[in-house]
């Protein structure tokens, strides 16, 4: 897994915060230590409906942006992925 420590724990914390006690996932390319660079990809377990998940998605985008994240991050609610982006989380995720 491609992410520092300080950077997993801002993540994982700001990600309880915005969504609650929830599943938090790391997939895509920073879960190949192979591999170079690349956004972080987060993908969160909820049963919210898609328009609280936004809302919320938003509440930790800004919570991030706070503390002067300045990665490229993107946040998607696994239960309404699509089956090929479903997959990906599948084969790739590692929990945070």
């Amino acid at each position: 897994m491609r992410l520092s420590n300080r950077i997993h724990n801002i993540i994982k914390k700001n990600s309880i915060s915005s969504f609650g006690d929830v599943n938090i996932y790391l997939f895509g390319s920073r879960t190949d230590d192979a591999k170079k660079g690349g956004d972080i990809d987060i993908a969160i377990d909820t049963n919210i409906s898609k328009e609280e998940f936004k809302a919320l998605k938003i509440k930790f985008i800004t919570s991030l942006v706070k503390l002067g994240f300045d990665l490229k991050i993107d946040v998607v609610q696994y239960k309404n992925s699509d089956k090929l982006l479903a997959d990906e989380i599948k084969n790739t995720m590692i929990k945070l």
